[in-house]
């Protein structure tokens, strides 16, 4: 029976959105648009908020770029905030449950840069 439990978790795990973009090579614009992609499977929740998350800085920042989002669509172009993004490095785009759980990561990029 154990066994059987340590399998159910790992497919689950196994089982989840993954960004594809951006990847650590990418270099998204401090005044966007910018790009967003990711894959699915059908166990994922519908819906999901994209967050710009950046623990290289102090304290470390979080950005809500996209709420709502529907998940079989595959990609959304997110625009920057009014006065753009910081330029930098280590960003990531974390797909989280919604606003107000953003440490419920369903998952994250990457690190890559913004100029």
């Amino acid at each position: 029976m154990r066994s059987f439990a340590v399998a159910l978790v790992l497919a689950a795990s196994a089982s989840a959105y993954t960004v594809t973009y951006p990847t650590n090579d990418t270099i998204w614009t401090a005044n966007g648009p910018n790009t967003v992609s990711w894959i699915m499977v059908n166990t994922d929740p519908q819906n999901f908020t994209i967050v710009l998350s950046n623990q290289n800085h102090y304290p470390p920042t979080q950005q809500v770029l996209a709420g709502f989002v529907t998940g079989n669509q595959g990609s959304a172009t997110v625009n920057s905030p009014s006065g753009g993004l910081t330029p930098g490095n280590g960003y990531q785009v974390n797909l989280v449950k919604d606003a107000y759980h953003m440490d419920t990561i369903l998952a994250q990029s990457n690190q890559f840069t913004i100029n």
